[in-house]
């Protein structure tokens, strides 16, 4: 293995441990209130969480991926004003945006609320939107960090370390029998945003002080950022329209069978999210410098095992995932047929490696949001078709079918763009 190979493998394995930690503690918080509260009240804590997601895609303004673009070309470059000028732009950017939604989402509970046809939605989503200011700025801090190469530091705090203080908070909450209600369960949620924020703002402080230099803004980045805030919203809406529509479509209870075979499919597709992560700096220092070869023999390599990872894990869920299933409750066992129709999506998924990422990373934003736009709007249209049709199993054929073609195409895409082909043959 060649040095770059090494340092992802290490790096890697880090980001493993704390995906496992993360994901691990979302799953018991998942199976605890499955239990308290019952398919239906689970899944309306996962459709607020689910709504709060996708307004957080819209604050940051697609400033998470420039942010490692530009800071991991400064620092190779020793450009370290110009890492504290990006930093403040990303800041003053995405916090004028995260007052403005939270105030659109303060005045829109009630409509929310009557579109998802649950009025207990109405307070756990006004409490909801007082914390968007400080979670949109610990995705940023947390993007910053990642730019410095800090990877499983900076997953740990943007994907990971919410989960892990939401599921103390509900064991403290047991151990004390407080009640466990859907109000309880988002205070939580607020209180554990609020630490996590504090906790990145310390941490960036270390890495780069003062956090960010005073000056004019980066306009190149407002250019940069408009495609990716497409393509980060068109991903994650992607990732979310099944979701959305089952609680339009369908009930609560789908909702919350339905999220759990999305949470136990992320064990198929986290290791490519991990390889991605540590895959961005380098890939946009090198590409950056003209070092095709070598980003084209270390995405090679990493697809090949990904391929390995997605066969294991799928046949993992195959053969035991009604059993796992029951973890939640008896009723869950409904969902044992859409998890395996999106272990399908994934395991193409995680097979086509880092196109997304080399197409992003190469300057090549705008091709990536168009496919992204086309496959959100297939995506659509599919759900609404199917969910009406089969339910729970309608949404995992229309999302599995949807990221089967998208990553097709963009293996197809890159190839042709950069010359790169991400596949290990």
């Amino acid at each position: 293995m060649d040095k770059y190979i090494k340092d992802i493998f290490l790096k890697s394995s880090k980001a493993t441990i704390i995906q496992v930690v993360g994901i691990s503690s979302r799953l018991i918080t998942s199976i605890f209130l499955g239990r308290e509260l019952g398919a239906s009240g689970l899944g309306d804590v996962n459709l607020i969480n689910q709504i709060i997601t996708i307004i957080l895609v819209f604050t940051m303004f697609g400033m998470d991926h420039v942010l490692v673009k530009n800071i991991s070309i400064y620092l190779f470059r020793k450009e370290f004003k110009s890492i504290g000028r990006t930093i403040f732009t990303a800041i003053y950017i995405t916090t004028i945006i995260a007052f403005s939604l939270s105030l659109l989402l303060f005045f829109s509970v009630e409509q929310i609320s009557i579109f998802f046809s649950s009025k207990e939605l109405n307070t756990p989503l006004i409490i909801s939107s007082l914390v968007i200011i400080p979670q949109t700025m610990s995705n940023v801090f947390a993007s910053a960090i990642n730019g410095f190469s800090k990877v499983w530091q900076s997953r740990l705090l943007k994907d990971f370390l919410t989960s892990i203080f939401v599921l103390l908070g509900l064991l403290l909450c047991n151990f004390f029998d407080v009640q466990i209600n859907l109000l309880n369960v988002i205070i939580i949620y607020t209180i554990s945003r609020c630490i996590t924020f504090l906790i990145s703002l310390i941490y960036l402080r270390k890495l780069y002080k003062p956090i960010f230099l005073l000056g004019s803004i980066d306009k190149s980045m407002i250019k940069m950022a408009k495609p990716l805030l497409f393509v980060s919203a068109t991903t994650l809406l992607l990732s979310s329209v099944d979701i959305i529509m089952l609680g339009w479509l369908s009930s609560s209870k789908n909702v919350g069978l339905y999220t759990v075979s999305t949470r136990l499919v992320l064990f198929v597709a986290f290791f490519l999210q991990i390889t991605n992560s540590v895959l961005s700096p380098k890939i946009a220092a090198l590409y950056a410098n003209k070092k095709i070869d070598e980003v084209s023999n270390i995405v090679k390599k990493v697809t090949f095992w990904l391929i390995i990872i997605g066969v294991l894990s799928t046949l993992f869920f195959l053969i035991f995932g009604k059993y796992i299933l029951t973890f939640w409750g008896e009723e869950f066992i409904e969902a044992y047929y859409s998890l395996i129709i999106l272990c399908f999506g994934q395991f193409i998924n995680i097979s086509t490696g880092c196109s997304g990422v080399l197409l992003i990373m190469s300057g090549n934003e705008k091709v990536f949001s168009y496919i992204s736009g086309v496959f959100l709007l297939i995506n659509i249209v599919l759900n609404f078709i199917f969910i009406q049709l089969y339910g729970i199993l309608g949404a995992a054929i229309a999302t599995s079918l949807t990221i089967a073609g998208e990553n097709i195409l963009r293996v197809i895409i890159v190839k042709k763009r950069t010359g790169i082909l991400t596949l290990p043959f």
